[in-house]
C-alpha cells in the first residue's frame, strides 16, 4: 500500500535540500537518490529514499512540489517517517495522512507519536 503524508500551501514548501540534510542526519542509514533535472519521472519525483529496517524496508519519494511524500512499507516504519515529516512541516500548515486511495485520511498533530498515525486508518469507515 501506498501512504502519502500531504499538506496544501501555495507559500511554502519542503525545500530539497532541507529534506536531504533532514534525512542524512535523522535517518543516516537511508540510500538517498537526487533526481535529475529533465530526466523522466523529475517532474513527480524530487528526492527518494530507501530505509531499511528488520520488518520490512521503507521506500519513499517526496513530490517536486515539496508539498508531500509517498511511502511504502510496514505502516509502524512509514507513521515513524510521517512523526518525522511533521516535525519538518511548520505549524501553520495541516499534515494529512492518506494512502493512494483515499480510503482514509486524517490530519497528523503537531506533536503527534507513532500510535497516532498508526490510529488514522482506523478511525475512518
Amino acid at each position: 500500500m501506498t501512504y502519502l503524508a500531504v499538506f496544501e500551501s501555495d507559500a511554502w514548501r519542503l525545500d530539497r535540500d532541507v529534506l536531504v540534510r533532514a534525512l542524512a542526519q535523522d535517518w543516516p542509514e537511508a540510500e538517498v537518490t537526487l533526481a535529475t533535472p529533465g530526466a523522466a519521472g523529475s517532474e513527480v519525483r524530487d528526492v527518494e529514499w530507501r530505509y531499511p529496517s528488520g520488518p520490512g524496508d521503507l521506500e519513499g519519494y517526496a513530490h517536486a512540489d515539496g508539498r508531500g511524500v509517498y511511502l511504502e512499507g510496514p505502516l509502524d516504519i512509514v507513521a515513524d517517517f510521517v512523526v518525522w515529516y511533521r516535525g519538518l512541516v511548520p505549524a501553520g500548515h495541516q499534515v494529512v495522512f492518506c494512502d493512494d486511495s483515499y480510503s482514509f485520511d486524517g490530519i497528523v498533530p503537531l506533536n503527534a507519536r507513532r500510535e497516532d498515525v498508526m490510529a488514522i486508518p482506523e478511525q475512518t469507515t
